[in-house]
């Protein structure tokens, strides 16, 4: 077991120079093959929603989740998906303008990541190469850049004999950013000690009951997290007090117990953490990563993140509120950290996850909880957003995303539910977007962005919308 914590912040050129050296792949894992670039190329674009390569995601039989990535579309394109809706396929088209698209499904049968059922397929291969070849090139923009995604390339550039980009991170810089426990010590190096709640690893069942054992005498609340999963996924929150009464040998049975409970399969190191209290918001940092030489990293958008608290799950975001002060030290350490991610060769989508914690005697401080390497619940709509409504009237915006257990949701319901309120291109300049296909294996999904002229607008849209759905009258 380790804490992640170095005594003082590195300056940014020996941060680079000592990750560059102690993991010489960040520089190499972009050898793929002289036709196969990072970035964005000519030609049209394969989006790819699969999530099933994240930690305790499962394949199952598509989520309509997927969908979300079909919303980055641009006439030409291509999508491919578990499970395909037709009926939220017309409504792309008929709302949003999304008609010269072209969907595609994977196998049903295979539980093999998405990417990796087309490169070891030569039919699919065949297909989008001949589509390269006709225009000179193609990109790849999956929701998560893998070694999966990379082989695909350089089989359709191998075949196409011409340039296929990816619109990623290596995949050695992918699985980095998206470790908890290896963000944790990134953060702590680039910004200083402070930077995030205590965080240490442990690598067996008896040092993370000693470990929780070691916080819960000192701090309130005590956090376990599968560091290679996606949002609360993996997370269990524990009150310090409902432990005391456990002996080590309980404690450590609870933990592996609750742990496989979702889905995790006893891989170390997980992360040990503090649960954060005083917390006055949780704003995450959306940004756009380009290659070193095209310019330094942009923030996009500051969202202040709606989460269930008991596990931090996510369930919705809308344009931060913070004051400005902190707003811009939250930028300004957004920024740096990005910065350092960019020299070690991260280029595309990404988002920082944080919290903002004050008591009454102390300025507030900054908490970095987590890098999200990847496109997300918070980045697809807004870039969607600026994408479809165009010219974008206004930045205001809001997320939801639920999923109605056991209550199926048939989406000609929600069409005519929600009529009045749903954005329609060419007839209304705001309103709401139904983001993916209510289809999900536990019920009902439901994932919207609400998009107005101010943002107590938006919101007022996204509530309306639940309160119908839920049969009663908003407060």
């Amino acid at each position: 077991m380790s804490e992640l914590r170095p005594t003082k912040p590195l300056p940014d050129e020996e941060i680079v120079e000592a990750f560059l050296r102690d993991e010489p792949a960040f520089g190499s894992a972009l050898e793929w093959g002289e036709n196969v670039r990072q970035g964005i190329g000519d030609g049209p674009t394969l989006l790819i929603g699969d999530q099933s390569e994240i930690s305790l995601m499962t394949p199952g039989s598509g989520s309509g989740l997927e969908y979300r990535m079909a919303l980055l579309a641009r006439p030409g394109d291509h999508v491919v998906l578990r499970r395909r809706d037709v009926d939220y396929e017309d409504y792309l088209a008929e709302y949003l303008g999304l008609k010269d698209v072209t969907f595609h499904q994977a196998s049903l049968q295979s539980i093999a990541p998405v990417a990796r059922q087309i490169w070891t397929s030569d039919k699919w291969v065949e297909a989008f190469a001949q589509t390269a070849r006709d225009a000179g090139g193609l990109t790849l923009n999956p929701y998560l850049t893998t070694g999966n995604t990379w082989r695909l390339a350089k089989e359709i550039a191998d075949a196409a004999r011409v340039p296929v980009h990816v619109c990623g991170p290596s995949p050695r810089m992918a699985r980095r950013a998206n470790d908890k426990l290896w963000f944790a010590g990134f953060a702590r190096q680039v910004i200083g000690p402070g930077a995030t709640p205590p965080t240490l690893a442990a690598y067996g069942p008896a040092a993370t009951a000693g470990l929780v054992r070691r916080l819960s005498k000192t701090f309130d609340q005590v956090v376990i997290k599968v560091p290679d999963s996606a949002g609360s996924a993996g997370n269990l929150r524990l009150d310090s007090e409902g432990l005391k009464q456990l002996s080590l040998a309980d404690l450590r049975a609870m933990i592996v117990q609750r742990l496989h409970a979702t889905g995790w399969q006893d891989t170390y190191p997980v992360l040990v953490g503090v649960w954060d209290s005083d917390v006055i918001g949780s704003p995450s940092a959306q940004l756009w990563l380009p290659h070193l030489s095209d310019g330094p990293p942009v923030v996009e958008g500051i969202f202040e993140q709606r989460l269930r608290t008991e596990v931090a799950a996510f369930v919705g975001a809308a344009r931060s509120t913070l004051p400005d002060a902190l707003q811009k030290q939250f930028s300004s350490e957004a920024l740096r950290i990005a910065s350092v991610l960019q020299r070690l060769g991260y280029f595309g989508r990404c988002s920082l996850d944080a919290v903002i914690c004050q008591t009454a005697d102390a300025p507030p401080r900054v908490h970095w909880i987590e890098c999200n390497g990847r496109w997300g619940g918070v980045s697809i709509p807004m870039t969607a957003a600026g994408q479809i409504i165009d010219p974008l009237p206004s930045k205001a915006m809001a997320v939801v995303q639920e999923v109605l257990k056991d209550r199926p949701v048939r989406l000609p319901d929600l069409l005519e539910l929600w009529n009045d309120l749903l954005f329609k291109k060419g007839k209304r300049k705001s309103g709401l977007i139904i983001m993916a296909a209510p289809n999900h294996p536990r019920g009902g999904l439901i994932n919207l962005l609400s998009v107005g002229e101010t943002q107590d607008g938006a919101d007022a849209m996204l509530d309306e919308a639940m309160h119908r759905l839920s049969g009663t009258a908003p407060v």
